[in-house]
């Protein structure tokens, strides 16, 4: 980004702007179609005090799409999309969006992220599982770690099931993250993000056999992620 003007982070609230509407193709065009959420849900989402969908920009060129859910009675935030242009990869906007997200969306220096992010895991092909490490190792280089061992499922199936899942964190402090405070935290992401009850089965069985702590580690050092 040497040389030209610094990216502006807007909170978009008015589906009838053109930022709405770039920003929103370019969530289309670039979030893998089984992890989209509907028009319909990311529109509701426009008029939540819970809900932030930023567009980040430089002039009149939409170059990257965030939106986050951020819980203040639980002081988390869980990252549901980010995405940049393809024109403006490899520059740093990923990473100067994901931190200019972050830090407008938090509450406090005591707020945590989590992140969803495709499990490597899965039996994939080999150029995917490429593409998934790439992904986590830009969500490590911007001092993310990841909750071991976990399998976070996914509870979206609009278009298709949702492929195997990650869970990442920033902002947690020490090595361990409370399995209690991570139950909480996923039980108002189900409700509040994904319109799912507070009972809902999968929460059970994402935490099933793990113990009272649950170790955050640094995932594989991989090529650079484009961003």
């Amino acid at each position: 980004m040497t040389g030209l003007d610094a990216p502006v982070l807007t909170r978009v609230t008015n589906r009838r702007t053109r930022l709405f509407r770039e920003a929103f193709a370019l969530y289309e065009a670039s979030i893998p179609r089984a992890e989209q959420k509907t028009r319909a849900q990311i529109l509701a989402g426009l008029g939540r005090e819970d809900v932030r969908f930023w567009a980040f920009t430089r002039g009149a060129e939409t170059l990257g799409v965030s939106i986050l859910f951020a819980d203040r009675a639980q002081n988390i935030m869980l990252l549901e999309y980010l995405a940049v242009s393809p024109a403006a990869r490899s520059g740093g906007i990923g990473s100067a969006l994901f931190t200019a997200s972050f830090e407008a969306t938090r509450f406090d220096s005591a707020t945590q992220l989590l992140i969803e992010v495709d499990s490597e895991a899965e039996d994939v092909s080999e150029a995917e599982r490429a593409i998934r490490l790439k992904r986590k190792q830009f969500y490590r280089r911007l001092g993310c770690r990841e909750v071991q061992g976990f399998d976070y499922i996914l509870p979206l199936d609009h278009y298709g099931p949702a492929p195997r899942m990650s869970l990442l964190v920033l902002g947690a402090p020490g090595n361990h993250l409370a399995a209690h405070h991570l139950r909480c935290a996923l039980s108002s992401i189900y409700q509040n993000v994904y319109a799912q009850g507070a009972g809902d089965p999968r929460l059970d069985k994402m935490f099933r056999g793990k113990g009272r702590q649950l170790a955050l580690i640094q995932t594989s050092p991989q090529t650079k992620t484009p961003g």
